[in-house]
C-alpha cells in the first residue's frame, strides 16, 4: 500500500473514532411521555415484609443495598445498618463503636465483598465554609476526629468483622468507590469571601491522590453556587462496577463516567414557554432542596446551630437508574418536587410514571416514590406498611384483587410494623 492509501487510512480510522467518541447524547423529552399500564414495564410484583422485632425495629429506609443474599438498610433514625434476608427475616444489626459517629452513607463494596459505612462525629458542627477549607488542604489530609471509615465484610456478618479506613478529609463528602483505593467525589461552593480560585466540581482519587479534575467552576464568583449551603455531583451505580453515571447541578445532563472517560449520555428537555427559542430550556430549579434517599447527604450535629453542613440537590436529573431495557429517572419540577419518567430503550418509547394505569393483571401500588435499588430483573422501593392499609381503606367497598404477596400482607401485617420492600420485576427485552 501506498504512502498516500496508508495516510488515507489512518486518517478515515481517526475520523470514525472521533465519531463514536464524541457520539451525541441521547434526548429525552418528558413532553412527549406517554401513558401506559403497568404490565408494560412490570411483569412481577411482590410485597416482601420487613420482620419486625424488638431488635429490628426501625423507622425508615434511608438507603437501601441490594445483594444476592441481603436487604441491607441504613436507617438514620436508629443510627443503625439493619441486615435482612431477601425473603425479608432479620440477620443482624450494626452500629458504630463508639457511638459518637453517626452513620451517614453506605455503599457496597464489591471487590472486597464487603460494605462501605461512612459515618461523622456528632459533636462537630461542621459548616459548609469549614468543609470546603479542609479540602483546600488536601483531600487526603487525615481528620482523625472528625470522621470514620468502617469496611464491614458480608462474609463474617454473625461476627460483623470491620476494618477502619484512614480518616481522610475526602470521606465527608461520601465519595463513591471505583475499586480498589479508587474514589469519585464532588463538592461545589462559590462564596464572595472566598480567594478568587478555580477549583473543579468533580475529582477522581486513587489512593489519596486527584488523578483527574472534571466540570470547573470558580470558587468567588460562580453566582449560581452563591449561598451557605454546599453543592455537588450526584453518582447514580450500574449494573456494571467500573461505571457510574452522574448529574451536575442545575444541568439537564446525565454523563457516563469510567476509569479512563468521562462523556455525555442524555440530555433531559424542558418545557417551551412563550419565550423559547429554538434550544431547548433546562428544567428550572430551587437552590435549597436536601438531597433525598438517592443521592448524597451530609448531617452534621443536630444541635440547631445556624450553618450546619448540608450539601444541597439542586440537580435537574436524579435517581437515575440505567437497568437492561429501561431507564429510570426523576426530573426536578419549578416548585422542587420531582415528576417520575421510564424510557424503554427496546421500543424507544418514554412513559410517565406517575401515570401508570392499573390493569387486569396488577393492583396500583404507589409507584411514585425514588428507586432505592436495582439489579439486572428488578427495581426495589420502601413502603409504609401504614400507607398500604390506607390505600385500602381508601378503596372502601370496591372489590379490588390484590397480588397475593400484597393480600397475604394485609391478613398478616399491621399498620405499625417495619416498612416494606416492594419489588418489581420488569419486562425482559
Amino acid at each position: 500500500m501506498g504512502m498516500k492509501k496508508r495516510m488515507l487510512l489512518s486518517l478515515l480510522i481517526g475520523i470514525g473514532h472521533m465519531a463514536l467518541a464524541q457520539r451525541p447524547p441521547v434526548l429525552l423529552d418528558p413532553a412527549t411521555a406517554k401513558d401506559t399500564t403497568l404490565s408494560c414495564i412490570f411483569e412481577e410484583t411482590e410485597i416482601i415484609p420487613l420482620e419486625t422485632t424488638r431488635q429490628s425495629t426501625f423507622g425508615i429506609i434511608s438507603q437501601l443495598v441490594v445483594t444476592n443474599q441481603y436487604f441491607i438498610i441504613l436507617d438514620t433514625d436508629t443510627d443503625a445498618v439493619l441486615f435482612f434476608n431477601r425473603q425479608g427475616k432479620f440477620i443482624i444489626k450494626y452500629k458504630n463503636k463508639p457511638n459518637r459517629y453517626r452513620i451517614n452513607f453506605i455503599q457496597p463494596d464489591n471487590d472486597h465483598h464487603a460494605l462501605l459505612i461512612f459515618s461523622q462525629n456528632r459533636n462537630y458542627t461542621l459548616t459548609a465554609a469549614r468543609l470546603q477549607g479542609f479540602l483546600a488542604k488536601g483531600p487526603g489530609a487525615l481528620l482523625s476526629t472528625r470522621v470514620m471509615a468502617t469496611r464491614l465484610y458480608l462474609n463474617s456478618l454473625d461476627s460483623l468483622y470491620t476494618e477502619t479506613l484512614p480518616p481522610s478529609t475526602y470521606l465527608l463528602t461520601n465519595p463513591v468507590a471505583l475499586g480498589t483505593g479508587r474514589f469519585a467525589f464532588s463538592f461545589i461552593r462559590s462564596d464572595g469571601k472566598n480567594t478568587g480560585t478555580q477549583d473543579y466540581a468533580l475529582k477522581m482519587m486513587n489512593n489519596g491522590n486527584i488523578t483527574q479534575q472534571f466540570f470547573p467552576y470558580h470558587t468567588k464568583t460562580d453566582s449560581v453556587f452563591y449561598g451557605p449551603a454546599a453543592y455537588q455531583c450526584s453518582f447514580f451505580p450500574t449494573l456494571n462496577d467500573s461505571v457510574f453515571f452522574i448529574s451536575r447541578p442545575a444541568q439537564p445532563c446525565i454523563y457516563r463516567l469510567t476509569p479512563g472517560s468521562l462523556t455525555e449520555a442524555y440530555q433531559i428537555t424542558g418545557p417551551k414557554t412563550e419565550h423559547a427559542s429554538a434550544t431547548p430550556e433546562a428544567f428550572s430549579f430551587t437552590a435549597a432542596d436536601r438531597i433525598t434517599i438517592s443521592g448524597i447527604t451530609i448531617t452534621s450535629a443536630r444541635s440547631g446551630r445556624k450553618d450546619n453542613l448540608f450539601l444541597s440537590n439542586t440537580n435537574t436529573v436524579n435517581n437515575f437508574i440505567d437497568q437492561k431495557r429501561f431507564l429510570f429517572f426523576n426530573v426536578r419540577q419549578a416548585m422542587g418536587y420531582y415528576n417520575y419518567y421510564v424510557f424503554d430503550k427496546k421500543e424507544q418509547m418514554l412513559y410517565n410514571r406517575n401515570k401508570l394505569k392499573a390493569d387486569s393483571s396488577c393492583y396500583p401500588f404507589p409507584l411514585q416514590g425514588p428507586v432505592l435499588a436495582f439489579d439486572e430483573k428488578n427495581i426495589y422501593q420502601g413502603l409504609s406498611p401504614r400507607a398500604l392499609f390506607n390505600l385500602k381503606k381508601s378503596a372502601g367497598s370496591t372489590r379490588l384483587h390484590y397480588e397475593k404477596s400484597l393480600s397475604r400482607f394485609y391478613d398478616t401485617g399491621k399498620p405499625e410494623n417495619n416498612p416494606v420492600i416492594l419489588r418489581l420485576k420488569t419486562k425482559e427485552d
